[in-house]
């Protein structure tokens, strides 16, 4: 493996410990994330996070994340967000890492790197970037998916089937529910989704 692929290598893994890098319980239904690629771009683990309840109900908020890596030779940024589920999708950014995200209108993703900060410092357990989903416009339910469109200066628009997290196995589609498993997944209490 030649040094830069080395470099690459060691800045996505440090790069997916975000602030804090801990691991928390549940941190397995987060990481069903859509992954997909735009030019030279990679949007890895995207999705929204789990509702509290049964599940966003119109005029609610809820937040995506992401993680973006660039593998060109020249820095890219995220520029816009759109997605016809929510009336607005806005870029925030917690650039010291410390908790206040700002919102931001665009996020840099470095040539041959990842968004800059600085991993692994902070308390919120996440990378230092997000989306705010705000105001949805109608019902979303866990372990379905929403479609998001990213744009970026350089690498182009695409989009994406965003998987809004699960609450329990019982909301992940039937494939990943049965992994490694030759028992249904147990129903789970609470409002049904649908």
């Amino acid at each position: 493996m030649t040094r830069k692929r080395i470099g690459l290598v060691a800045v996505l893994v440090t790069a997916a410990a975000g602030c804090g890098g801990e691991v928390r319980e549940n941190d397995a239904l987060s990481t069903m994330g859509t992954n997909a690629e735009v030019g030279q771009v990679l949007l890895r683990n995207v999705y929204v996070q789990r509702p509290e309840d049964g599940g966003y109900e119109p005029g609610d908020s809820a937040t995506i994340r992401l993680s973006l890596f660039n593998k060109a030779r020249e820095d890219d940024a995220l520029v816009g967000v759109t997605s016809p589920v929510a009336r607005a999708v806005v870029p925030r950014w917690d650039k010291e890492c410390d908790g206040d995200a700002e919102r931001v209108e665009a996020i840099t993703v470095l040539a041959e790197g990842t968004v800059p900060g600085t991993p692994g410092t902070g308390e919120t357990g996440h990378l230092p970037y997000y989306l705010a989903l705000d105001q949805v416009t109608q019902t979303v339910r866990p372990g379905t998916t929403i479609p998001v469109t990213f744009t970026f200066t350089r690498a182009g628009n695409v989009t994406v089937d965003v998987l809004v997290q699960p609450q329990g196995t019982a909301d992940v589609p039937a494939p990943l529910a049965c992994q490694g498993t030759t028992e249904p997944a147990a129903p789970t209490t609470g409002p049904a989704g649908g």
